[in-house]
């Protein structure tokens, strides 16, 4: 099942979460719940769902991933600090072709317990997440500090020629006949940073 997103930063809602997927990652607190101080770890192999990121453009997991986590009972909740590494694959932003890399991320939350979340706190607190039962769903969570590591720029290589504007061939595997279309020159300096910025080139004969 893909996930949809709705924008590169933001994910859905906890309750959103947990009606449309199966949790990533369930963790129970009841052995560390009663007693300040006390820690448990986590060590596991998850399976990621594929998520729409940016509005378009699919997100695949290449599963499974790792990750190592430690929850620390403080108190007035549970303070999450661990690693997150697997693979993944995205879009060319020039040619559109898959590309495929490896990822590792900090994965850190602070999640309070209902009772106590509405009371005053610190800064860190203030974006606390508030939580009932002994159970700690860490999908959103896991989710989120993927996307945050995601570069804003996809590209297969840095020498990578894109589609040609005109017909749509890739290429970096074949040339085309089609001629650049005549261009003000005042748009000149607009359309190279696009280039740049991983756009589109020209056809090629």
């Amino acid at each position: 099942m893909d996930l949809q997103i709705d924008n590169r930063f933001m994910l859905v809602y906890n309750t959103e979460v947990s009606l449309i997927m199966k949790p990533i990652l369930q963790v129970d607190l009841s052995s560390i719940k009663d007693t300040p101080g006390l820690s448990l770890t986590v060590s596991n192999w998850l399976d990621l769902p594929n998520v729409s990121w940016e509005g378009e453009r699919l997100l695949e997991f290449i599963n499974p991933w790792r990750i190592e986590l430690t929850v620390t009972n403080v108190n007035r909740g549970f303070q999450v600090s661990g690693k997150l590494n697997g693979s993944y694959r995205l879009n060319c932003d020039r040619c559109l072709e898959k590309v495929q890399s490896e990822l590792t991320t900090d994965l850190e939350g602070l999640f309070l317990l209902e009772q106590t979340g509405n009371e005053t706190g610190g800064e860190d607190e203030e974006e606390a997440t508030t939580i009932t039962g002994d159970e700690l769903d860490l999908s959103v969570t896991i989710l989120e500090a993927i996307t945050l590591q995601l570069p804003l720029k996809i590209l297969c290589s840095p020498n990578c020629r894109g589609l040609c504007s005109v017909c749509g061939t890739n290429l970096n595997n074949n040339s085309c006949n089609c001629q650049p279309e005549s261009l003000d020159p005042r748009l000149a300096t607009l359309l190279q940073w696009k280039q740049d910025e991983g756009g589109g080139n020209s056809g090629q004969s």
